[in-house]
């Protein structure tokens, strides 16, 4: 198994920084339960069968597992994910791990490896934690029209956090490199991947899990629209323009018809939204993560990074109070951040800071 460390700066530390929870004390129903598909690759896999956890006898397929989490996280359209998946009949394949990223999909079947599903959780889980970090200087910003450097200089505790922030992003990016998640060194304060959400510490971590396993579901549907493209012989005449129409697919599959959904069920159609768009604003930093730094301008098979990421967390028609565009900004102010790009912006509110951010990715 992935061997543990001390946490960088040699302490574990809470969220004690940030002024506001980004998640209700108590969150509603969550997504689903993390599958056996996000287990260490370590020859068997040591978190509990989807059987397991519901009394069944006889394991279910590894496609069973993907439909289940699928259903789960989007269950307003769990009858007609079924029947899609009923539909094109496609093989759910969990290859060997190895270097590198193993998430594709043709017509035939989607392709993903343990270890890349641990990627989505160590990196899920390292990048909730820049609200602590970049919270305080984002508050003063936007608050007194302060340029956002200006801003992150004033904040004295700032160094500390930002440094055992990038440990953790830098552990999770040595996955990508390694043959598999017990290679690499994980980080003593991020929890191991589990399928049991009540399991873990607390209301921080449960959030984070949450939100990692509306990640995977964006992720998952894109490569199921791959696999529609190719059965169907519909695809876009560019593979640029079919990554940008699978990121278009996914959002829109896990956020339209949420207002019925709400409704029906008594749920507060503004947080259940929220709560949707977070996880797929996380996964867009987790897929920039997955992307080369050679291909972040774009090529023949992908678009340029920031398309992406505009794709993904562009244009959300949440409130300007909305925790999405505080936990968003944090994240893309963080990718800025490692890049080493200017920040000398003025936004009054944090929905005017994502879009500056956004136009500044570019």
């Amino acid at each position: 198994m992935a061997t543990s460390s001390a946490a960088p700066s040699g302490r574990t530390r809470s969220f004690r920084r940030s002024p506001v929870c980004i998640w209700p004390a108590k969150p509603g129903r969550r997504a689903t339960r993390l599958t056996k598909a996000c287990g260490h690759d370590r020859g068997a896999r040591p978190i509990p069968s989807l059987g397991e956890a519901t009394g069944m006898t006889t394991e279910p397929s590894d496609r069973t597992i993907i439909l289940h989490l699928l259903r789960g996280a989007v269950p307003e359209r769990a009858d007609e994910i079924s029947g899609l998946w009923s539909q094109y009949g496609h093989a759910v394949e969990v290859a060997p791990s190895a270097k590198g990223v193993t998430m594709n999909a043709d017509a035939k079947r989607i392709q993903f490896d343990t270890k890349t599903i641990d990627f989505f959780w160590l990196l899920g889980f390292s990048a909730w934690r820049a609200i602590e970090v970049y919270l305080p200087a984002l508050l003063l910003a936007t608050s007194r029209g302060m340029p956002l450097d200006q801003a992150l200089n004033v904040d004295a505790e700032r160094g500390q956090y930002e440094f055992d922030y990038k440990q953790r992003i830098a552990s999770a990016q040595s996955l990508v490199a390694a043959e598999q998640t017990a290679d690499i060194t994980w980080p003593a304060d991020i929890p191991e991947p589990t399928p049991d959400r009540e399991s873990l510490g607390d209301n921080q971590q449960k959030a984070a899990f949450d939100l990692v396993a509306f990640a995977l579901t964006f992720a998952l549907l894109h490569e199921f629209q791959h696999v529609m493209f190719c059965a169907d012989k519909s695809a876009p005449s560019t593979l640029p323009e079919e990554e940008i129409a699978c990121d278009t697919y996914a959002r829109d599959f896990m956020t339209s018809g949420l207002a019925a959904y709400a409704k029906k069920h008594g749920h507060d159609y503004a947080e259940v939204h929220q709560k949707r768009a977070m996880g797929t604003a996380l996964a867009a930093v987790i897929i920039h993560a997955m992307t080369p730094t050679h291909a972040h301008w774009g090529n023949r098979q992908y678009p340029p990074i920031a398309e992406r990421l505009i794709a993904m967390i562009g244009g959300y028609s949440l409130p300007a109070d909305s925790r999405f565009w505080l936990f968003t900004a944090c994240l893309l102010i963080a990718l800025m951040r490692q890049e080493n790009r200017p920040l000398d912006i003025i936004a009054n509110s944090n929905q005017e800071m994502v879009e500056i951010l956004l136009d500044r990715l570019r």
